[in-house]
């Protein structure tokens, strides 16, 4: 080593040593105040230089930020894009107004080192869920095309012919990421509608935040003449924050002129609360028809927004469009969504003029003559221009003890029906099923409870031009499941048991095809009254040693001189049916045809004699483990031949 650089070395160290011994006498020195003494942030590399004095504590204290300070640290690293998680987190934040945050939080006099925290900052956006795909970074594949994620622009556009004749609009969606917009030059450039993303729910928190463009974008988009709707990016998990999310939408476009749909942007975003949460078809569809029922009732139109792959895969698309229009987001020139949508949004990299970067462009198609206006926020239901159709009148009866039947004429107009059941725990009723077909007049409800009652209510409603309107609800049908029902034996030595365990009691054992009168499930187990040394007793069977197979209801007439008619209802579950009729000579019912197909529900019994009255009866059957499982004999009908 050479002597210059020895010397370098030595006063280097000692420099070191006098550094400590000042910083220790400092954080022993009693009464010293909080400004006068270095503050201890847990980190070394975060504590203030008392060297630097007064003046930039006092930009600390006044600005909420200490002066920035380099670490000797190469200053591209703190936004570098290949750093990790934990190394961003470890540099300070560029925020907006360009002065990055820092620990200023400080230790009272007397308890050095308590309660303070290492530096844990995370970038500004890391909740929102639209630094994703509306920031144009990540946007997912389910978005495009199938061919080369395509990205279409307006020239090159095939539009689905079922839209022919359409009114055709086009439109922007736009947030935060779209930065400040000249709204005059945006509605110059042909755009005539918009929808402006008011808020969002975190992705990780699950907080709800607004959108801080929000207010200016609606303001100056309905000054510059271009017609304004809003939307929430979801990342709702329930019913219940699908309703707090649409409440919140809601506070945030008060005030505002709104003349289209207030949006649900239900879409997922990877590593997010909904995506992570994994919910079924079922759940994601209720989540999204909570929020539009919300939107509804507070005198507005709701839109459900999500990509193809989500609406064909993942929602129950038929029942969502049944209530409310559907935004289509599949990024190709021509899509092969075969659903229902009203606006279509096709590509995130469109260019509008007032606009910098790129911009999420959208068609809307409108019916002539149909009524262009939405919801604009007013109590009561909102006139859409189309007759309602009308309110159907809806019937029910109990099918067997967990099965009702409930039928409806067909409705003048109607395009369809939904069908609501009573929840007495949520003390409302509740859409069980949407029937999209006009002409379906009937719907079984299963898996109810013996002996118990339901109310049902149905309406029906009318889509036209991209439109739903509703009937009234039809008077409420209270309908109680069979308190008893019978049942047959499919095996030998089956053990009926005074309890619905394996453990209890045998109180019997029966043998194949003996009828039982069941009284109540329990379980895996069929409740039952059964004789047992001449006395009624309960006792309980495993359901698989059980089989359900319905009686027919037969009717007889004659169909010619010598020939008779019979026909009866098809009985669910059956594999054919047996037809007897009585012989007189004998005494006794004789079988005449074996019916080997349980969906056939006629048959003509010929050869016979003219002017003569013929007497039948039958049964159902169902074959179980190679056996023939019968049901009771139904009521015997009689018939003359001509």
């Amino acid at each position: 080593m050479k002597k210059t650089h020895r010397l370098i070395a030595v006063l280097l160290i000692l420099a070191m040593g006098i550094s400590g011994i000042s910083q220790t006498a400092l954080a022993m020195e009693p009464g010293k105040a909080p400004e006068q003494s270095n503050i201890d942030s847990g980190e070394e590399e975060g504590k203030l230089d008392p060297a630097k004095g007064d003046k930039e504590e006092t930009q600390a204290l006044e600005t909420g930020y200490p002066k920035e300070e380099t670490s000797g640290e190469d200053e591209s690293s703190v936004t570098d894009p290949t750093a990790s998680d934990e190394e961003r987190q470890e540099k300070a934040t560029e925020y907006p107004d360009g002065v990055k945050s820092a620990d200023t939080s400080q230790a009272e006099p007397g308890t050095e080192g308590e309660g303070s925290s290492e530096d844990t900052e995370v970038p500004e956006d890391f909740d929102d869920p639209g630094r994703g795909r509306l920031s144009g970074e990540e946007i997912p594949e389910e978005f495009f095309g199938d061919s080369a994620m395509m990205r279409a622009a307006s020239t090159g556009i095939t539009h689905n012919s079922k839209f022919s004749g359409y009114t055709i609009k086009q439109g922007i969606d736009v947030s935060k990421w779209n930065g400040t917009i000249d709204w005059k030059s945006v509605k110059n450039a042909g755009i005539e509608f918009a929808f402006v993303r008011t808020s969002y729910r975190g992705t990780s928190t699950g907080s709800l935040a607004t959108d801080p463009t929000a207010a200016a974008n609606m303001k100056n988009a309905a000054a510059a003449g271009v017609k304004v709707g809003a939307y929430i990016f979801s990342q709702a998990i329930t019913e219940a924050e699908a309703v707090q999310e649409a409440e919140y939408l809601l506070k945030t476009v008060k005030g505002y002129d709104i003349t289209m749909p207030l949006v649900f942007d239900f879409e997922y975003y990877e590593g997010g609360r909904l995506s992570n949460k994994k919910l079924s078809r079922r759940a994601q569809t209720d989540i999204c028809l909570a929020f539009c029922e919300r939107i509804k009732k507070a005198g507005y139109t709701p839109l459900v927004y999500a990509n193809k792959s989500m609406l064909s895969s993942d929602l129950y698309a038929s029942e969502i469009s049944a209530k409310a229009p559907v935004w289509l987001a599949h990024y190709t020139t021509k899509t092969d969504y075969s659903g229902d949508y009203d606006f279509w949004q096709y590509t995130s990299t469109g260019k509008v003029s007032g606009i910098t970067g790129n911009v999420d462009m959208n068609f809307w198609y409108s019916r002539p003559g149909s009524s262009a206006s939405f919801g604009n926020g007013s109590q009561t239901s909102v006139s859409t221009g189309i007759a309602k159709p009308g309110t159907p009148k809806l019937t029910g009866k109990a099918a067997s003890y967990d099965q009702i039947k409930l039928s409806w004429n067909k409705a003048s107009g109607a395009s369809g029906y939904i069908l609501y059941r009573y929840d007495s725990s949520k003390k409302k009723y509740v859409r069980i099923k949407t029937i999209t077909s006009a002409g379906n007049l009937s719907y079984k409800d299963t898996g109810r409870s013996m002996a118990a009652t339901y109310k049902y209510k149905l309406k029906s409603y009318k889509k036209s031009g991209g439109q739903t309107v509703y009937s009234a609800a039809s008077k409420a049908v209270s309908v109680k499941t069979d308190s008893t029902m019978t049942g047959k034996t499919n095996g030998t030595g089956i053990a009926v048991r005074s309890g619905p365990s394996s453990s209890k009691k045998v109180l019997k054992k029966l043998g194949i095809n003996i009828g039982v009168t069941i009284t109540g499930t329990s379980g895996g187990w069929y409740r039952i009254s059964l004789k047992v040394n001449g006395k009624t007793k309960t006792g309980y069977v495993s359901k698989s040693y059980i089989t359900i197979i319905r009686k027919p209801t037969l009717k007889v007439s004659a169909e010619s001189k010598t020939g008779i008619k019979l026909s009866w209802n098809e009985i669910s579950g059956a594999s054919g049916y047996q037809i007897q009729r009585y012989d007189a000579s004998r005494k006794k019912y004789v079988t005449v045809k074996w019916v080997k197909d349980g969906a056939k529900t006629t048959y003509i019994n010929s050869g016979l004699k003219k002017n003569t009255t013929y007497k039948y009866r039958m049964r159902s059957y169902k074959t179980v483990k190679g056996k023939k499982i019968y049901s009771y004999y139904c009521t015997a009908k009689s018939a003359k031949t001509n």
